[in-house]
Formats: C-alpha cells, structure tokens, sequence
C-alpha cells in the first residue's frame, strides 16, 4: 500500500473493526487540512515486555496466524515523526514503518534463536480457521510501502534487523 492508495478496513464496508474504522474516519477529517502529517505506523513494538507491544503479544498468544505485515519499532518511529517536523518535510500522509515486511513465522524463528522464548509455537491453518475460531472482525494484514519517508532522508531500520535487536537487547 502507497500513502494514495485508500484504507481498505472502514466504517463503510462490512466487518470493520472499531480501531480500523476510526482511524480511516480520522484520516478522512484531516484530508486535505493545512499544515498536517499523518503519521501511519504499524503493530509496534520495542525491546520491553509488555501487553501492548507486538513481541509480548507474539509470544502469548495461544495461536498464530502465518501473515505478512510491516511492523514499526517504535522508538525508531517516534523519532522519524519528530524528524518531520524538525526538517520541514512536506505536510502529509507518511507511512512510519521499517522497511520491508515480515511474517509471523519469520518472528516467531527470531524469537526462538534470540532465546527470548523456547515456547512451541502454535498456527491457525489459515485465515478461515483464525477468522471463524479466534476473532469477530477481519484483521488487516499489510505491507506499507516507506518510499515516500525515505525520500525525504529519514529511513528506519530493516525490519528482520530491528526486530531481532529488540530480541538481543529484551527487557522483561
């Protein structure tokens, strides 16, 4: 997906989570407002054990479902948003996310060698066994394409990299 490209969870499809659609509601007031970023990060995560972050939730989760996704680190993405700002880059949309994109399965092998879990992991199928057994909403799974932030000179880690320095540097 490219900063253009519209959301494709919202409050006007079927389905739709209620963090999906307010989000994409909110990007629909701020559309086209002066003097504004829109900063889009993605299942965030950093080196300290907790409920929030996407590791922690990885790692405790009874089952999992093998998906692509771009993942943000998250004091990497705090500090591109304040780079924004402090170098002036052109207001807009930006998608605040490590480059490249990674799998559930490529986390869970960066978890088990980093030693941080020796858990036996365990996978849904696939999308309709997780859809029918684990949630009520369809969850968005996606790559974002960071070309736009990286133009500007603010460019994040690799994605497999940052996650397995979060793993080597763990906090619980």
């Amino acid at each position: 997906f490219t900063e253009t490209d519209p959301p494709n969870f919202t409050f006007r499809q079927n389905n739709c989570s209620f963090y999906s659609g307010t989000k994409a509601l909110g990007e629909e007031v701020l559309a086209g407002a002066p003097n504004c970023y829109i900063w889009r990060l993605r299942l965030p995560f950093n080196e300290v054990d907790h409920p929030r972050n996407y590791l922690t939730k990885i790692m405790r989760y009874d089952r999992l479902l093998d998906a692509r996704n771009s993942l943000s680190q998250l004091d990497e993405c705090v500090q591109a948003c304040l780079a924004c700002w402090q170098r002036r880059v052109p207001f807009g949309t930006y998608h605040v996310t490590n480059p490249g994109a990674i799998t559930t399965r490529e986390v869970v092998e960066l978890i088990q060698q980093s030693g941080v879990s020796r858990k036996n992991f365990c996978f849904f199928r696939d999308e309709a066994e997780f859809l029918r057994l684990a949630v009520k909403t369809p969850r968005s799974n996606c790559v974002l394409d960071t070309t736009k932030l990286q133009q500007t000179g603010i460019v994040l880690t690799e994605v497999h990299d940052a996650v397995a320095r979060a793993l080597r540097e763990w906090k619980r």
